[in-house]
């Protein structure tokens, strides 16, 4: 084998073992979480399971939500759940739990926790205490005059346990519900084990034979890439490399928090405007001084742009003797909330800030990777020339 062809052997494999197979794993990693922010956004959607619903013919009944807490489990894959009025049943086969962080306290922390939810599916679950607080939403059938959650085709069922408040959970799972470093999932460590061993192998194989020197010196240190951005000088580098990582997470996650009461109102437009919430109230985006409004609402906004123009509100709107007022929705997944700056061109901004970050992450990390590579192959040169 030729020098050009050794190093270009080499290069093949760190790429597949260290970049490729975990970069496959790391997307498939982003959108599981990405799915579960969606199925908790769709949920939020759907209406709360009443008494009246559980009656009728037997078969699929529609996709609902309800909060309530774990009574009991029946068999393998069957839970109860006690909602306050009533008892409905789940079907937990094939489903993934979802755990989010607990509050210590009991009030909502800002910022919110840095700590993505516990996630394991049912078949690995073996006990879990009744009393439990949960959130469920799917499709809801009903089976000998029984009420039953379970997946159907395109809804898979969304089970939840939380602590705190129930209104303080979507905004924890669109927060949390991303990973911290997607680069780091269960096909990386056998990758960088297996990448390892091979480029290991290579080098030495090539130093014995008449391809030792520079290009055999290369491939050993090319073997150690995986621990490269742990050295110095690069290993500056690497925390910059986090930094910018962890500032483009969370702009991501304040994109989505911004986007949260936008999905009341899927078309696009300028103005005042109203939606239907699920509870039959009626939800008003205005500009901020247009109503009067009943208590506090929470502020939300960018990090990197806090003031970002006229102030938007968002809420339940209710007429009394020709006065409109905005209020608290009863529906806990809705929310008063003060936005400085049009929510969508935030949002949009929040996200192009985010790539930046992501990119000059991308840089800091390739380029202290660069710098370690190129100390280790002078120091092996010094020791093994």
């Amino acid at each position: 084998m030729s020098a050009l062809a050794l190093v270009l052997a080499a290069l093949g494999m760190a790429l597949l073992f260290f970049a490729l197979i975990p970069g496959v794993g790391a997307f498939g990693v982003r959108w599981q979480w990405r799915l579960f922010r969606r199925r908790m956004l769709e949920a939020s959607l759907a209406p709360f399971l009443r008494y009246s619903d559980l009656g009728g013919a037997e078969g699929r009944h529609g996709d609902f939500r309800v909060f309530g807490e774990l009574e009991a489990i029946q068999g393998r894959d069957r839970i109860w759940i006690n909602t306050g009025q009533f008892t409905v049943e789940a079907d937990l086969e094939g489903v993934r739990l979802y755990l989010l962080p607990s509050l210590s306290g009991g009030g909502l922390p800002e910022p919110l926790p840095d700590e993505e939810p516990a996630v394991a599916p049912w078949s690995r679950v073996f006990s879990l205490p009744s009393g439990m607080r949960l959130f469920m939403g799917g499709s809801l059938f009903l089976e000998e005059g029984r009420g039953v959650f379970r997946s159907s085709p395109g809804t898979p069922l969304l089970l939840v346990f939380y602590d705190g408040e129930r209104e303080s959970i979507l905004k924890r799972a669109i927060w949390g519900g991303r990973k911290r470093n997607e680069y780091w999932n269960p096909f990386t460590l056998p990758s960088l084990l297996t990448g390892f061993l091979c480029l290991a192998l290579l080098a030495y194989l090539s130093l014995r034979s008449s391809q030792a020197g520079l290009p055999g010196l290369a491939v050993l240190s090319l073997a150690a890439a995986p621990a490269a951005p742990f050295l110095p000088p690069g290993v500056a580098l690497y925390y910059l490399y986090r930094w910018f990582w962890k500032m483009a997470r969370r702009l991501r996650a304040e994109r989505d928090l911004l986007r949260l009461p936008l999905r009341y109102f899927p078309e696009a437009g300028g103005g005042e405007r109203t939606a239907l919430l699920p509870t039959g109230e009626r939800y008003l985006m205005c500009r901020e001084g247009a109503l009067e409004v009943q208590g506090e609402p929470e502020t939300r906004q960018c990090s990197r742009h806090p003031d970002a123009g006229e102030s938007w509100l968002f809420g339940a709107v209710e007429e009394s003797e020709g006065r409109r007022t905005l209020r608290r929705p009863a529906d806990p997944m809705a929310e008063l909330l003060r936005i400085p700056g049009e929510p969508a061109a935030l949002a949009a901004l929040c996200e192009r800030t985010a790539r930046w970050y992501e990119l000059a992450a991308a840089a800091c990390f390739a380029t202290g990777l660069g710098i370690n590579l190129f100390v280790v192959l002078l120091l092996l040169a010094r020791l093994l020339g």
